[in-house]
């Protein structure tokens, strides 16, 4: 027999500890391993008892405070890598902590076993000019939060005094030059990667301080960070989509260009069901919360896994998905 598959799951969580235990739980088996980051900002004692320790079960010991969109998420990312990367699995899988698989394990198993590839969404920023603010200017998000996701933990009203402002003001603001012989990407945070691709990525932000200092006041660095290391390396070509996101750049019009409707599809490239209709999102720019409406297009769905989950809008939904496309079973005492 061949030697198993190795999957690491890297997973980035602030709340929700029970989902956490139901998700590691839904990919557990011989073949994985978690690491898991508890943002700093709160506390990790729920998350610890909700999940006990088990032997291939490991939390991010020195804890980043996290700020969303701020560099402070590429960091908490790296110690997830750093961790995971010592001990050489196959994959590295990158997930949130409302994340959850819509296919069986052995499922997930075939499809990495069978790929040669990097699953990551990515995208050249001068095809997305909207997103080219995110790089030219300093945003001081882990000074002062742009978002506060985890409730009562800063003052509210100074903060949205001051980016109200800031945002006003932002092109009379200091500009930053481009990275010399660079190609910006930017594009989902959630991807999985193959050892040799980790081991690079690692590589690369050791020997240039430069890059990562670039970086360090971007705006939501942690979708931009990793797809531009990656896409202006040798593993370029591994990446899926790489051929067929090269023809679309090179036919699509620049009016056509600023449309989401005329972009490739994300989950051609990573995977993962997401919902972004406008209808169903909020202000704050989160996907949808997935429930029973989303039932059928998942079903259908080729992808591996799907977010957002919360578990109690997404209950009887993540029952179902348990139930007729996971077949897991387990202690009756963790059903919900």
């Amino acid at each position: 027999h061949a030697p198993q598959m190795k999957i690491a799951y890297l997973i980035t969580a602030y709340d929700q500890p029970e989902h956490l235990r139901r998700l590691v739980d839904a990919l557990d088996g011989p073949h994985a391993d978690f690491y898991i980051h508890i943002d700093r900002r709160v506390a990790i004692e729920p998350f610890l008892r909700a999940l006990p320790p088990r032997e291939n079960v490991q939390f991010v010991g020195d804890r980043v405070k996290v700020n969303w969109m701020g560099f402070s998420q590429v960091e908490s990312i790296l110690a997830l890598l750093r961790l995971a990367y010592r001990k050489g699995f196959d994959y590295s899988v990158l997930l949130s902590g409302s994340d959850y698989p819509i296919k069986s394990n052995e499922h997930i198993l075939k499809f990495y076993s069978e790929a040669e590839t990097e699953f990551m969404v990515f995208w050249a920023l001068e095809d997305r000019p909207s997103w080219l603010h995110k790089t030219s200017y300093y945003y001081p998000i882990d000074w002062i939060p742009i978002y506060r996701y985890v409730r009562n933990t800063e003052p509210v009203f100074w903060r949205r005094y001051f980016w109200g402002r800031w945002f006003k003001c932002r092109s009379l603001m200091p500009r930053k030059g481009p990275l010399p012989g660079v190609t910006l990407f930017g594009g989902s945070d959630w991807w999985s990667l193959s050892n040799d691709c980790v081991g690079f990525v690692l590589r690369f932000v050791e020997a240039n301080p430069a890059y990562v200092r670039y970086f360090r006041f971007a705006h939501c660095p942690s979708e931009l960070f990793f797809q531009t290391i990656i896409l202006n390396s040798s593993f370029r070509k591994r990446v899926q989509n790489y051929h067929a996101y090269a023809e679309w750049s090179a036919t699509t019009s620049p009016a056509a260009k600023v449309r989401e409707d005329a972009m490739l599809r994300e989950d051609t490239f990573n995977f993962r069901y997401v919902d972004w209709s406008p209808e169903r999102t909020d202000s704050s720019g989160s996907p949808a919360v997935l429930d029973e409406r989303d039932w059928a297009a998942i079903v259908a769905s080729p992808d591996l896994y799907a977010r957002k989950f919360d578990s109690i809008r997404s209950a009887s939904l993540l029952q179902r998905i348990d139930r007729d496309l996971l077949v897991v079973t387990r202690p009756s005492s963790t059903d919900s």
